[in-house]
């Protein structure tokens, strides 16, 4: 019982979000878009850079000379083409604009990282439309889960950070139940000693009763 308590409070309190799923959402975005990217500046001896990524070349349908392979303007470079952090899944330019990533970590880890990004609106052949501002991202500490929110509105950039529950909340909440789950069994322990107590007093009183019993005879 005590481990259907525990089990079934975290269960609920459990925040399931992807953090290895990453969206842009585009609003406005320039005519004949087929496709955004993230651009983010490379730092020193980056281990996430790549000359070219070939399997995000070939998902796309561009080559290594393209617009965004090649776009270096004040550092910033493409996230799927000039590194090897994220693979495209899809694009979806319907109503609601959106362009997915599989992150190959967590997005909190990868924008921890990469804490300014840009995002470029391109053609289906790679050539670059439109850049947004930059923008950035707030820390993540504790390695809480995180997911972020990408959204840009022509150059506006916009990276909303939800980290979940408050870290407070995810210690006191499971410290919550085991404290009942312990009640719960010091409760049920107790109660069984008082009834073996009082099973045992009968018992002895029984006997008693009739060794007098026997003496009177």
């Amino acid at each position: 019982m005590a481990f259907m308590c525990i089990f079934g409070g975290i269960s609920a309190f459990a925040w399931d979000v992807d953090t290895r799923r990453q969206d842009i959402v585009l609003k406005n975005a320039p005519e004949g878009t087929a496709f955004a990217d993230i651009l983010v500046k490379d730092k020193k001896n980056d281990k996430y850079a790549a000359c070219f990524n070939e399997e995000n070349g070939r998902l796309l349908g561009v080559g290594k000379d393209c617009g965004l392979a090649v776009y270096e303007e004040d550092g910033y470079t493409s996230m799927l083409l000039r590194h090897n952090c994220a693979v495209f899944e899809k694009a979806d330019l319907s109503e609601h604009s959106s362009v997915s990533f599989k992150l190959n970590e967590e997005n909190n880890k990868l924008f921890n990282h990469f804490r300014r990004i840009k995002v470029a609106c391109c053609d289906k052949d790679g050539n670059i439309l439109g850049v947004t501002d930059a923008a950035g991202f707030e820390a993540v500490h504790f390695n809480t889960p995180a997911y972020y929110r990408i959204e840009a509105n022509g150059r506006s950039l916009s990276c909303e950070v939800n980290t979940g529950p408050p870290y407070f909340m995810m210690v006191l909440v499971p410290a919550a139940f085991i404290l009942f789950a312990v009640i719960v069994i010091a409760a049920i322990i107790i109660k069984r000693a008082i009834r073996k107590a009082s099973t045992a007093g009968m018992i002895k009183r029984i006997q008693s009763g009739e060794v007098d019993n026997e003496r009177k005879k």
